[in-house]
């Protein structure tokens, strides 16, 4: 599934990779599900800022959560991801390399004339 340009959860995904300290649990997330405190622990940060974080990431759908008794953990949604990367694919384009791009479009458009 290719995401629309304005997709919420795009702008979500988008807003939440963009905080360094996230990406940071995301990638300890693509090894192992963990527990809120076990990452608030190994990040630093508070219970409540954790929480905060957490939240972030069930918006962007970037993790579950599942509860247990008052425990809560997590796991990495990889599906969201490929979403992403979907999304990203579809600017690789067959023009060539970035250094080529423009030269072959302005080559490809005198062929036509």
């Amino acid at each position: 599934m290719i995401l629309e340009v304005d997709s919420p959860q795009l702008d979500s995904l988008f807003e939440t990779l963009a905080h360094a300290k996230r990406r940071g649990m995301l990638d300890s997330l693509a090894y192992r599900p963990a527990t809120v405190s076990q990452l608030a622990d190994e990040y630093d940060v508070s219970l409540p800022a954790m929480h905060k974080h957490i939240r972030a990431f069930e918006k962007a759908k970037l993790i579950e959560r599942k509860k247990v008794g008052r425990t809560n953990f997590v796991a990495l949604n990889r599906q969201s991801l490929k979403n992403a990367q979907d999304w990203l694919n579809q600017y690789l384009t067959e023009w060539g390399s970035d250094d080529q791009t423009l030269e072959n479009y302005i080559s490809s458009l005198k062929d036509r004339t």
